[in-house]
């Protein structure tokens, strides 16, 4: 039986191409090698009760024959989009329902091809599936490739929050969640989500997003593939050590051109990312959804577009792919290095590098429980250079904050509002310790509480230890040889606090991408203790700049050049000064002192 069904499929591409290309869609070129396209039937001409077939793979990569029954038209169910509703039988779907996976797979009526299974619903009893109109998809080639010009959200953690060290919980998830397609109906997307590389908390994540998930693997070395209707196509989001990708069916192909899933990939309309072929191992019966297991094939091109009606690529197009290095120094002082690519998506790139740190954490040591982790993040911008950023993490959720973390640093700069970035290559290094180290900054003193402009103060820090122990630091700066005389405030504390205390007393919103790309340079770690000198003298905060200690004639100018124009500052930071410490440090301490001029009483 199963070579007659291919026999048919044959025979229908040889009638196809014996009619040349007279159903391409309106405007599309035809390719000069491929196969022409199939005949096409309209909605129009589907009743209930008409009798078909449809082309998906079980297991393998050949596509097998199912049985599909006619129930009726959904019209209108969208915004000028109708769905055809399908009774499937056959290769087990009695018992199975609709599979994750199946979407895209093709149905004939009449020997002609009406759509793609798109999608169906959860604890479903019967294998009742919506299939959208081919009509709608072949569309799609019409449209041309391109970059995504969807505007972009705004970035998932906002400079300020960044700056002050509030990375909300559950970001990673939240990201997650936008993977999902939004479909009409309440129904479920057919598609599955092959994930390989992740760990027992991460696939935990992109379950709770995703609803369900499916392990996948690589097709052996010389393995063959090819994009066939009703053959197993992959839209790869990662690749390598970590792989994630979107796996359905192949609705129609002709020339280089390839329609597939029947309904959103990501729902970002022009794109560009990788288009490979994908064995299936199994399907596996489920009752809230059955899904098929996957291994993913070679690349053979890209798909360009991604609407509500399905994705189309085509064969030989290359999509870029950025290279993420994650290594982690785990409890032992064992080295792991895990290399992967992500697809270069802006709205999801920060997601999948989060991702890819989070599933190096679990592979080489673990996420949950009472640890310390120190983070470096390396990002290399296309036009912008390097961006290296530190920090450290305690606690019992230090693994996933770390994740989150890295994905606000790296969402913060796809999706800022001055212009377009992407990432050449991402470097992460993460150093594991197996129980927190953070020492609680208690109280701080100077050696004197009289000061003059250029002297050299001595300060005392007294620290408690993550068990208790107390231990003492000292640290020497050197005031400003131009500071007024008067009350001059030390603010003393590790690197995130300090940066949150600036960020209030000196707002200064970024009106450029490099004032924020110097934003993010200035970020302090907690591995860092910081002293700022601050004295009130009065100043203001204008397109991104600070401009300190202005005469109040020049602050008045300012604020009569309208409302937003400046941001008044009550005070001047007048010197920061750094060192490093071998622990993360929590908290802030100011100390008051008194600046006196030589050969001058008190003020």
């Amino acid at each position: 039986m199963k070579h007659h069904i291919l026999g048919l499929a044959t025979a229908l591409t040889l009638l196809a191409s014996a009619a040349g290309a007279a159903d391409l869609p309106p405007g599309a070129t035809p390719a000069l090698a491929g196969p022409a396209a199939r005949p096409t039937i309209g909605v129009d001409e589907i009743r209930p009760g008409q009798t078909g077939y449809g082309l998906s793979v079980f297991t393998g990569t050949e596509p097998e024959r199912f049985e599909v029954e006619i129930v009726g038209v959904l019209r209108n169910a969208g915004p000028g989009l109708n769905y055809i509703l399908g009774r499937l039988s056959g290769k087990g779907l009695e018992k199975s329902g609709v599979s994750s996976g199946m979407s895209g797979s093709p149905v004939f009526i009449d020997g002609r091809l009406a759509g793609a299974v798109a999608f169906s619903w959860p604890f479903s009893h019967e294998a009742i599936a919506g299939i959208t109109p081919i009509a709608e998809m072949r569309r799609l080639s019409t449209l041309g490739g391109g970059a995504p010009q969807m505007p972009l959200p705004p970035p998932p953690v906002e400079l300020t929050d960044l700056r002050a060290g509030r990375i909300p919980k559950g970001l990673l998830e939240r990201e997650l969640r936008r993977l999902q397609p939004q479909l009409p109906l309440e129904a479920r997307a057919g598609v599955h989500w092959a994930i390989s590389g992740l760990g027992e908390s991460s696939q935990a994540l992109l379950r709770a997003a995703l609803g369900s998930t499916a392990p996948a693997g690589r097709v052996a070395e010389g393995g063959s593939g090819d994009l066939v209707p009703g053959g197993a196509v992959a839209a790869v989001l990662a690749e390598g050590d970590f792989q994630m990708s979107a796996v359905g069916t192949v609705t129609d192909r002709y020339g280089d051109q390839v329609l597939a899933f029947g309904h959103p990939f990501l729902g970002l309309g022009p794109i560009r990312v990788p288009m490979a072929a994908a064995e299936v191992v199994t399907v596996l019966s489920n009752s809230y959804s059955s899904f098929k297991i996957s291994n993913l094939g070679k690349t053979l091109g890209a798909f360009e577009q991604d609407r509500k009606v399905g994705i189309q690529g085509r064969i030989g197009q290359t999509a870029e792919m950025t290279p993420v290095t994650v290594r982690i120094a785990g409890v032992g002082n064992q080295l792991h290095t895990y290399h992967s690519r992500i697809a270069d998506v802006p709205l999801y790139a920060p997601m999948l590098i989060g991702s890819s740190v989070l599933s190096g954490l679990e592979s080489a040591s673990y996420t949950a429980g009472a640890q310390s982790v120190d983070l470096e993040i390396r990002l290399r911008l296309r036009g912008h250079g390097e961006l290296k950023v530190r920090q450290s993490f305690d606690g019992d959720s230090a693994g996933v904050d770390v994740a989150g973390y890295v994905l606000a640093i790296a969402g913060y700069l796809t999706q800022n509002s001055f212009e377009k970035v992407s990432f050449e290559e991402v470097s992460v290094d993460v150093t594991q310790s197996p129980q927190p180290r953070a020492a609680t900054l208690t109280a701080a003193r100077a050696d004197r509480a009289v000061v003059y402009p250029g002297d050299r103060v001595g300060l005392s820090l007294d620290l408690v230890a993550w068990r208790g122990e107390r231990f003492r630091r000292s640290m020497e700066l050197t005031l400003p040889v131009d500071l007024p005389a008067g009350r001059y405030s030390l603010i003393v504390g590790d690197g995130s606090s300090i940066d949150a205390a600036r960020l209030a007393m000196a707002p200064a919103p970024p009106a450029t991408f490099a004032q924020a790309l110097d934003f993010l340079r200035s970020l302090h770690s907690r591995r860092e203790l910081v002293v700022l000198g601050v004295h009130g003298d009065a100043g203001l905060s204008v397109a991104g700049e600070i401009l300190p200690r202005l005469p109040a004639s020049v602050r008045s100018l300012w604020s009569a050049a309208g409302a937003g124009a400046a941001i008044p500052l009550r005070v001047t930071v007048a010197q920061e000064h750094r060192e490093e410490v071998d622990v993360p440090v929590d908290g802030a301490i100011r100390i008051d002192l008194e600046v006196r001029h030589r050969g001058k009483g008190p003020a």
